[in-house]
């Protein structure tokens, strides 16, 4: 009994020096948007939440969207990593796994963050952390824009633009797993990446105009512009959907075409984690792969938001955080 009352107690403090310090380094929002990295206090999970040690973080143009209007916060809310510690009432997870989610409220360019429970999954085993970093925003707007919002069906002829970036690079996935049949548009330097993708006709914007070029899609995601939803309409079939992540369709103009416009809408549709927990099960069947543009470390996060800001990346950028034994490059 002695003895494993010892082991106990090893293994108690074993784990106690495991858990996370009180002190982590994180990016905060400075004036003027720039990111410094600064020492501040690892946030705890309340109830219904998960501590990870942030392994990797996704970088999104809503990071530094909302960065001028928030002194001292930590950006970043795409994040992969392995659950540190778990709040209360949390079950069906444990420390050490690996997973992705949504760190909205304590921020995802930091050593630690808070995910609730509504916003995890467990990471594919397909993909590496930077990689699962990607999934989050990009992956689960896609998702809801072809499934939820634009009702994708098999044997449809989709047509997305901006095709090549974070989201269009998803989207391409997601509905060519959904049976689609793919037109996108990009720069040439990315053709052949979309085609890669399986995306069966590719268009040049730059020398094209797509409304040219197609006619009657039954489905039309614009990532781009306002503009673009305009010239959008006339190239959607009667009862067809445009679906738009960069504003509202004009609804009017949408009424006299007689075609559906719509939006993503997160507070109607499912779970963030239901949708990530499809993403996970397409990538572990080969169906979808997130593509990393360029990596950064921690200190260089103001480096990832100019990139991010000039636009035209191909996939994803990716600040990496920390490395661990876990962490496995495919």
């Amino acid at each position: 009994m002695r003895s494993f009352l010892s082991f106990v107690v090893a293994l108690s403090l074993s784990l106690a020096a495991q858990a996370a310090p009180e002190k982590m380094q994180a990016a905060e929002v400075g004036e003027g948007g720039t990111l410094t990295v600064q020492t501040r206090p690892v946030p705890r999970p309340a109830a219904g939440e998960v501590l990870i040690k942030v392994r990797s973080a996704g970088v999104n143009p809503v990071d530094w969207k909302s960065a001028q209007r928030r002194l001292g916060m930590v950006p970043g809310v795409d994040v992969s990593g392995t659950i540190d510690s778990l709040g209360e009432s949390v079950t069906g997870w444990k420390v050490g796994d690996q997973v992705l989610g949504f760190a909205r409220q304590s921020g995802g360019y930091a050593e630690y963050a808070v995910i609730p429970l509504d916003s995890l999954a467990a990471k594919p085993k397909s993909m590496t952390f930077e990689q699962a970093a990607g999934v989050p925003i990009a992956a689960e707007t896609a998702y809801r824009a072809l499934h939820e919002a634009g009702k994708i069906a098999r044997g449809q002829t989709v047509l997305i633009h901006g095709a090549a970036g974070g989201v269009g690079s998803a989207a391409v996935q997601i509905a060519k797993a959904a049976g689609a049949r793919v037109i996108g548009t990009a720069s040439p330097n990315n053709h052949e990446f979309l085609r890669s993708l399986g995306v069966d006709q590719v268009i040049d914007y730059k020398t094209q105009k797509f409304e040219d070029v197609v006619k009657n899609a039954d489905l039309v995601l614009n990532t781009v512009d306002a503009d673009t939803n305009m010239r959008s309409i006339a190239v959607v079939r009667e009862g067809g959907v445009l679906v738009s992540i960069v504003g509202p369709p004009d609804a009017n103009a949408c009424a006299a075409a007689k075609i559906h416009c719509a939006r993503p809408d997160r507070q109607t549709g499912a779970s963030n984690a239901d949708i990530l927990a499809r993403l996970v099960e397409l990538a572990d069947t080969g169906k979808f792969k997130v593509f990393v543009d360029a990596t950064y470390p921690l200190a260089d996060a103001s480096k990832a938001w100019s990139r991010n800001r000039e636009g035209h990346t191909r996939g994803k950028l990716i600040i990496q955080v920390s490395e661990g034994p876990t962490m496995k490059h495919q």
